[in-house]
């Protein structure tokens, strides 16, 4: 009975940590202002941008 109860944890836990990735995929957080902000300065895009 108590592998029954840790397999529904951790299940509850994993499909919660990947449902929280798969919302963080689709909204942006509010820090950023553009979708540049974090890249390292070798990004080709960055230059592009401005």
């Amino acid at each position: 009975m108590w592998q029954e109860v840790a397999i529904i944890i951790i299940g509850t836990l994993v499909a919660g940590y990947a449902g929280w990735k798969i919302y963080r995929l689709f909204v942006p957080s509010k820090k950023r202002r553009s979708a540049c902000d974090g890249c390292s300065q070798g990004c080709p895009m960055k230059d592009v941008e401005k």
